[in-house]
């Protein structure tokens, strides 16, 4: 039984600060099957189909490769084993894979979604269409460098768990690489202070609510060391300077060429230090 304070509703959930995980999450939280028929028939179908579209405008594809180099310089910094060997848990359309098997690196993917993994296979990716949860197997234990969890957790009914299994795959030097959203962030209180809705919940693909304190301390409660913190553009920027992209799909568009091209006009080592944060 789960409990703690009340954060936020929407419609039957409840959003609470969790006593006994240390993070935030929703309550009820959607069981293993519900999220499993979610992802295989409609996140990629009706969330975010763009994200599977081959005709990808240019500059979205040099900003996409703007983390996919970041990513790349962290982990050869930190893995120096030969052949170099990365799992990326939800690989979705492969780019980031094809991508680090271009660099040296020896790549799989897990992907849930059907649709998402058969658009990685057409790039010639070895991927897996299913979850960790049924990956795991022993000829995989102790096998990988890296381990890249591109926002997963906030997905996943069990983060702990989720990690707990990265941890049994990885090597003893291995490392994980883990990105969340930041939520309830000051940014985003303040603008619902504005009257704006609590426009980060979102449900059912949206479980668990992390901040860097609470993911941390998640990360450390494993035994997992911390080497590196980093974050990006706070998109809350816009919604205060009075550009409200919030259920207005052009705003959003506009404010995202906004950023991509704040973020393009940098050279990438005056960018990571801007969102480095520890």
């Amino acid at each position: 039984m789960h409990k703690g304070k009340v954060v936020a509703e929407k419609g039957k959930f409840k959003v609470i600060e969790c006593e006994m995980c240390g993070f935030k999450h929703l309550d009820p939280i959607p069981s293993k099957e519900e999220i499993k028929e979610f992802y295989e028939r409609q996140y990629y179908q009706e969330k975010i189909p763009k994200l599977l579209d081959p005709e990808k405008e240019e500059k979205e594809l040099q900003w996409s490769n703007l983390w996919y180099r970041d990513r790349l310089l962290t982990l050869n910094k930190y893995i120096e084993d030969e052949p170099k060997i990365l799992l990326d848990v939800g690989c979705g359309n492969g780019f980031f894979l094809k991508f680090m098997s271009e660099n040296g690196w020896e790549a799989f993917g897990i992907e849930p979604s059907p649709k998402a993994s058969e658009h990685a296979r057409s790039l010639g990716l070895n991927v897996f269409n299913t979850t960790l949860e049924e990956f795991v197997e022993k000829r995989w234990c102790g096998y990988f460098d890296a381990i890249n969890l591109k926002c997963v957790l906030e997905h996943v009914p069990n983060p702990m768990e989720i990690l707990e299994i990265c941890k049994s795959l990885l090597k003893d030097s291995g490392m994980i690489c883990v990105e969340v959203p930041n939520d309830f962030n000051i940014l985003q209180l303040q603008v619902h202070k504005l009257n704006k809705p609590q426009y980060w919940i979102a449900i059912p693909d949206h479980i668990n609510y992390f901040d860097f304190d609470s993911l941390e301390k998640l990360l450390k409660s494993l035994d997992y060391e911390i080497v590196l913190r980093t974050t990006d553009f706070p998109m809350e920027f816009f919604l205060l300077m009075g550009e409200d992209y919030i259920g207005n799909d052009e705003v959003g568009s506009k404010c995202h060429q906004k950023r991509m091209k704040f973020e393009l006009s940098l050279p990438d080592e005056l960018r990571r230090d801007i969102y480095i944060t520890g």
